[in-house]
């Protein structure tokens, strides 16, 4: 059951865990009893850590940053491995401001220190970050469309950034 709801490489919940929890969350926001928000994350340029460090080393930053994304969320809030480099936070009672400004802590606190491999490889990671604040109308999948769309907005503004759905933090 756990192989079922928990990626292997980081051991966070998978994108299968965070669907099925995401679906009645909703519900409960479009009944106007919680706020809600999501944070789509993604590393910046990690293909090019892969290429020029190996797969072992990217494999190293992805549990590393897995590591200090469950350390930096409150206890409350759900984290998945949504695929490849992408991570999502999904932050009950939260409103849309109130996530952008965690996500910019958030971002701060995962890119402060480089990544130390075995052998003293140092790698600098950032992190791009996109954010939306839950609308009763949404459903799991509006959500996190939209989040996904203020990820790609933070790639194109110049990565390592949050954007919201209204406005930039760098």
């Amino acid at each position: 059951l756990e192989a079922a709801v928990i990626d292997p490489l980081t051991g966070l919940h998978n994108r299968r865990y965070l669907d099925a929890k995401l679906d009645p969350l909703m519900r409960r926001v479009a009944a106007g009893r919680m706020r809600l928000s999501a944070l789509a994350l993604d590393l910046d340029h990690f293909k090019r850590i892969n290429d020029v460090h190996g797969h072992e080393a990217g494999d190293f930053v992805l549990r590393e940053f897995a590591e200090r994304l469950a350390a930096a969320v409150r206890p409350l809030d759900l984290v998945a491995r949504s695929g490849g480099e992408e991570f999502v936070v999904i932050m009950p009672g939260a409103s849309g401001d109130i996530a952008a400004l965690a996500a910019e802590r958030l971002r701060r606190r995962l890119v402060a220190a480089p990544y130390t491999l075995d052998g003293g490889l140092r790698i600098d990671v950032t992190v791009s970050i996109g954010v939306a604040g839950a609308d009763p109308r949404d459903t799991s999948r509006s959500l996190l469309k939209r989040a996904d769309v203020a990820l790609y907005r933070a790639k194109e503004a110049g990565r390592n950034r949050v954007m919201a759905e209204a406005h930039e933090m760098a």
